[in-house]
């Protein structure tokens, strides 16, 4: 070995020694805090320490509320299997926790222990997503018609989760202000959600939703049911067809509970499904849609029909008349059938009272002072009388059209007494009228 070579190895070794002591000489400290640490539940998270001139001392993790002494240099000393430590060069100490439980919140502390001992402390947050408390929150609620309903729901999580309530259906919520003013909302915000003088049209699913900024959100469905008595609504109560074809009666109950319904003919006859009857029914919430048709129509098949709904609350009946149509060939110009457009009768003739033959006009002059007032008491005689003429000679003329129309329908068919009763008042209604004023 040369003289060169042995002395950079001297300087070398020299250095290294010199640098040992000068670290030894140094107490060991902290580089930094330790960074907040913020989480999911059930996700991972990982607490850092920087340490400098840590010699030969050691580094602890402890959890401060409840003093429990976690790992020492790099041994576990918890029997809980999801802490580990690791370190980076002995100066970046990390405590790792492995999916992370709610009671893990708190501040942990990075310990050195030198005499006196010094530590850091850091904090780690567990959020935890809403979850809805089922003991707190409603269940599925029956309420009568016009009544008070109160929905509830509870929720926890950290942070505190946030309550509001939503329509299934996205229709709006009617509620009411302190000051009784009602009005309709998309949502409504808080544990509660008051409905006052609740109707059928409220009825249908409610979501709780609860949320805080963490993922999931969650909700749930709670089913608000209306009870009332049966409503029918029939769209015809006059049906008309022809013999041999095929006819449908419809009516739309509204109901809740929903109803039991039946189809009854004249004479209390109660139909049911079969090669001439077939009875549809379709649901849509507190709506139901009855249809029957007839296949193949008969004369015996003319007449009264009632559509019948019940339930706990009351029944209701519905009332529709099947006639048969009678084609018209003697006068295809004034009906086709019974109950098609009526005669068109003409109008009565209106009297304008500021017609100038009519009305008195007044005389300009030096006139005495009773001759304008008997002027006009006598233009005022005459325009009576001729309006007087004039209504009756209306008069004559619809009571002429009158009994033609009523002559001709007994000409179509003189034994269907129905048809003549029909004729009469919705054809000859305005005869009838006239007729009566003249009496007058």
């Amino acid at each position: 070995m040369s003289f060169f070579t042995s002395t950079l190895v001297l300087l070398t070794l020299a250095t290294i020694l010199l640098n040992t002591s000068a670290s030894q000489a140094l107490p060991p400290d902290f580089a930094g805090p330790i960074p907040n640490v913020t989480t999911a539940v059930s996700r991972d998270a990982v607490l850092e320490c920087f340490v400098e001139n840590l010699g030969m001392y050691k580094v602890a993790w402890i959890k401060m509320d409840t003093q429990t002494l976690l790992t020492i240099d790099m041994n576990v000393i918890t029997r809980d299997p999801r802490i580990k430590v690791s370190n980076n060069n002995m100066r970046q100490w990390f405590l790792h926790i492995k999916k992370v439980k709610e009671e893990d919140r708190g501040y942990y502390m990075c310990q050195i222990n030198t005499e006196p001992m010094i530590s850091i402390t850091g904090y780690l947050d567990v959020m935890v997503p809403p979850i809805i408390i089922e003991d707190g929150t409603s269940s599925d609620t029956i309420a009568d018609e016009m009544s008070k309903v109160s929905l509830r729901c509870q929720a926890t999580g950290y942070p505190t989760p946030k309550i509001f309530w939503r329509r299934e259906d996205q229709k709006d919520i009617s509620v009411v202000s302190y000051t009784g003013r009602r009005f309709s909302v998309s949502k409504v915000e808080g544990e509660y959600l008051n409905i006052s003088q609740i109707t059928r049209e409220e009825m249908g699913a409610y979501l709780c939703i609860a949320t805080n900024g963490i993922p999931p959100s969650v909700s749930k469905r709670i089913m608000l049911e209306v009870n009332f008595r049966p409503k029918i609504r029939v769209p015809n109560q006059l049906v008309g067809a022809n013999v041999g074809s095929q006819v449908i009666l419809k009516c739309n109950v509204q109901a809740w509970p929903r109803p039991l319904t039946s189809w009854v003919r004249h004479k209390g006859v109660i139909i049911i499904n079969s090669n001439m009857y077939h009875l549809i029914e379709e649901n849509d919430s507190y709506n139901t849609y009855m249809s029957l048709k007839i296949k193949h129509l008969s004369e015996a098949d003319f007449g009264s029909y009632k559509c019948v709904a019940r339930n706990s609350f009351g029944e209701k009946e519905g009332f529709i008349r099947l006639y048969e149509e009678i084609l018209s060939t003697t006068k295809p110009y004034m009906l086709r059938s019974t109950f098609m457009a009526p005669i068109p009768f003409p109008e009565e003739p209106h009297i304008d009272d500021n017609d100038s033959t009519l009305t008195p006009r007044l005389r300009y002059g030096n006139p005495t002072s009773n001759s304008l007032m008997d002027d006009y008491k006598d233009l005022r005689a005459e325009w009576k009388q001729k309006r007087e003429v004039n209504f009756s000679k209306v008069i004559t003329r619809k009571l002429g059209e009158y009994i033609r129309c009523l002559a001709w329908c007994y000409t179509i068919s003189p034994t269907n007494l129905y048809c003549t009763v029909a004729v009469f008042h919705r054809q000859c209604s305005l005869g009838t009228s006239l007729l009566l004023k003249s009496f007058l």
